[in-house]
C-alpha cells in the first residue's frame, strides 16, 4: 500500500469515528450474573382465597319438586293433550283414558258379591230368630258382607266404577316428562307424565373421576347462566354420585339452588359452575410473579439490591393471581416484572424500563 492510499484509510477511520459509530466490542471479561437488571416489584400481601373448581353440567326438573302423574287403574290412554315441556295450570286437562273390561268386571262382581251378602245376612238372621241357625252362621253372614262392602270401596276409590276418565293437572308446572303415548295400556300406578314446578329445577354437574373426592355435600357453587355470564346463581351440593354417567363419562355432582328463583334456567339447558372447596390463607402474588422449571415453581424476592430466588407451592389458582406457601421474607418486596433475565442473587435496580446494563 503507497502513501496516498494509506492516508486515504486513515481519514476514513476517523470519519467514523467522529459519527460516533464505533464498532462493538464484546467484554470478555463479564458476564450475566455480573450485570444489573432492571425490575418492579411489589409488597408480599398475605389473604383468604377460595380453593375453587370449575364444572360444567346441565339443568334437570328437582326430583323433590315433581309429581308423577299416573293411571289409578289399568286401563288404555285415549287422548293426551298436552306435550314434553308445555306449562299447564291447575286444574287444566292432561289426558284422557279408558278404563280396562276386566276392572269393570271385577267392579260389577264386587257390586253384586254386596248385594248376596246382603240378602244372606238377611236370610240368616231370620233362620237365627227361628232357631233354625246357629250364632256361628250369623257371625259368618255378618262378615262375609263387611268384606264384600270393603272390596266395593276399595273399587270405587280408584274410580273402576267409571269407563271414562279425564286427569286434570292437580298443580301449575311444567311437564317434564312424557311417558306414554296414545292407546298404551297401563296398569293401575303406571307413569304417564312428569309435572315439575315451574322454576324448580336443579344442576347435575360433570365431575372427573380423579377429582370427585374433593367434592363434598354442602359446598357452595356459583353457576353462571349461558345468556348472561354477568348474572350468577348460588346453590350448593346435595349429593355426589359414586358412580360413571354412561352419556358424559363423568361422575355427577347434584347442585340445589339456594332458592326457587331459577334465573331464567330451564330443564335442558347447559350452565359452568364453579365449586368452593375449601378457603386457604396465603400470600397472593401477580401470575406473572411465579417462574417455574424443571425444580418446580419459584419467586425472586428483593433483598436490597440482588434478587433471592425461593421455591413456592402454588395453593390456589385464581383469575390472574396465585396463592403460594413457601420460605418467603414478609418484609421482602416480590419481583413482579423483569423476573424471566434474573438468577439467583443477580443485581437488580427499580425502574419502569426493562433490560441490562
Amino acid at each position: 500500500m503507497d502513501k496516498k492510499q494509506i492516508v486515504m484509510a486513515t481519514i476514513v477511520a476517523l470519519g467514523i469515528y467522529g459519527l460516533g459509530i464505533a464498532p462493538s466490542i464484546a467484554d470478555d471479561g463479564g458476564s450475566d450474573s455480573n450485570a444489573t437488571v432492571y425490575i418492579q416489584d411489589a409488597p408480599l400481601v398475605q389473604k383468604t382465597l377460595p380453593v375453587q373448581m370449575f364444572a360444567y353440567g346441565t339443568v334437570k326438573p328437582n326430583v323433590n319438586e315433581t309429581l308423577n302423574v299416573v293411571l289409578p287403574r289399568t286401563g288404555y290412554l285415549s287422548a293426551l293433550e298436552i306435550q314434553d315441556g308445555q306449562i299447564v295450570k291447575k286444574g287444566q286437562k292432561l289426558f284422557e283414558f279408558s278404563t280396562d273390561p276386566s276392572v269393570t268386571l271385577q267392579y260389577d262382581q264386587a257390586k253384586s258379591s254386596v248385594h248376596f251378602a246382603q240378602d244372606d245376612l238377611t236370610r240368616t238372621r231370620e233362620l237365627f230368630a227361628a232357631k233354625l241357625a246357629t250364632a256361628t252362621q250369623l257371625g259368618q253372614a255378618k262378615k262375609n258382607l263387611a268384606d264384600a262392602k270393603h272390596a266395593l270401596v276399595a273399587l270405587n276409590k280408584i274410580g273402576a266404577g267409571r269407563t271414562e276418565q279425564w286427569i286434570m293437572a292437580p298443580a301449575s308446572g311444567v311437564v317434564t316428562a312424557v311417558d306414554a303415548k296414545l292407546g298404551d295400556r297401563l296398569s293401575q300406578g303406571g307413569s304417564v307424565l312428569q309435572l315439575t314446578e315451574k322454576g324448580a329445577v336443579e344442576v347435575v354437574l360433570g365431575i372427573q373421576p380423579e377429582k370427585l373426592h374433593k367434592i363434598q355435600p354442602g359446598m357452595a357453587v356459583t353457576l353462571t347462566s349461558p345468556f348472561d355470564s354477568k348474572m350468577t346463581i348460588d346453590g350448593k351440593v346435595t349429593a355426589v354420585h359414586g358412580v360413571i354417567n354412561p352419556m358424559t363419562r363423568l361422575a355427577d355432582a347434584v347442585v340445589d339452588l339456594n332458592s326457587k328463583n331459577a334465573g331464567g334456567l330451564m330443564p335442558g339447558m347447559s350452565v359452568s359452575g364453579v365449586i368452593t372447596l375449601s378457603h386457604v390463607t396465603s400470600y397472593v402474588v401477580p401470575r406473572q410473579s411465579v417462574l417455574t422449571d424443571d425444580k418446580g415453581a419459584y419467586v425472586y424476592q428483593v433483598n436490597g439490591k440482588k434478587a433471592v430466588r425461593v421455591n413456592v407451592k402454588i395453593l390456589v389458582d385464581e383469575d390472574n393471581v396465585y396463592g403460594i406457601s413457601g420460605n418467603l421474607n414478609p418484609k421482602e418486596n416480590i419481583v413482579t416484572l423483569g423476573n424471566a433475565e434474573l438468577t439467583d442473587g443477580q443485581a437488580i435496580r427499580e425502574t419502569n424500563n426493562f433490560g441490562t446494563k
